[in-house]
């Protein structure tokens, strides 16, 4: 099979929110990261909403055999309302993140709490692959923003004094730091950016940028959900 029609075949699957096709072999992140915009616009147009990091933790990405984080694009409409209701599926993940708003230069406009909805549709478990998990935007599905204030007088000291509570159905179901990823927005910010820039990616005016996963993603299970981000708000949703 052609990567033409492999990726046309994957934006299919993507964009039907059903299982995705099998994976070929030895994709590397070179390859994954020039294939991943026109994957883009195959889903959701020319310009994408924003871009995303994934795999932030050490951990994972010793185990990945990474050196590096990895980078994603943000599909247009993808993000929803506070207070939406999502279907449940088995694949969906729930991660607590910290969310930027970024002029088309990557320079900042705005921070705040985000809740990423990620998929990782795999037909088959090889198909785990630091290039195969780049190549479908580390599973970008949908987000939810809660409430931006301004870069230019929000306090990154305080941040580390907040703690992330998600709860499901009133029960805390994970805590966490907001320094977890990448240690904070600011170096967060850098790394993305610049990678971004490296690749050739473009950012739009107004674009998102969501800082990885603080903490575990959990599993989607039904019931409503409260994250917690203490001082910048609370975010909330329904799994049904």
């Amino acid at each position: 099979m052609s990567t033409d029609r492999f990726v046309a075949q994957l934006a299919d699957a993507i964009k039907a929110k059903s299982i995705w096709p099998e994976f070929p072999s030895g994709v590397t992140l070179t390859e994954a990261y020039s294939l991943i915009p026109h994957l883009t616009s195959l889903i959701s147009g020319e310009q994408s909403a924003g871009i995303k990091a994934g795999v932030t933790s050490k951990d994972l990405q010793a185990l990945f055999g990474l050196e590096e984080p990895l980078l994603g694009l943000l599909y247009q409409h993808s993000e929803i309302e506070n207070a939406a209701t999502l279907p449940h599926t088995a694949s969906r993940r729930i991660e607590c993140e910290l969310a930027m708003q970024l002029n088309s230069d990557g320079s900042p406009i705005s921070i705040g709490p985000a809740v990423e909805f990620v998929r990782l549709d795999f037909c088959r478990p090889e198909d785990l692959t630091p290039g195969n998990v780049t190549l479908c935007n580390l599973g970008a599905d949908q987000f939810i923003l809660g409430d931006m204030g301004a870069w230019d007088s929000f306090d990154f000291t305080a941040l580390a004094d907040i703690e992330i509570e998600l709860m499901r159905d009133g029960e805390v179901i994970l805590t966490a730091s907001p320094l977890d990823s990448f240690g904070g927005p600011k170096p967060a910010l850098d790394w993305c950016v610049n990678k971004a820039n490296s690749l050739g990616f473009t950012i739009p005016e107004g674009g998102v940028l969501l800082a990885g996963t603080n903490g575990a993603a959990i599993e989607a299970d039904p019931g409503h959900y409260q994250a917690s981000y203490g001082p910048l708000g609370t975010i909330e949703f329904t799994i049904a």
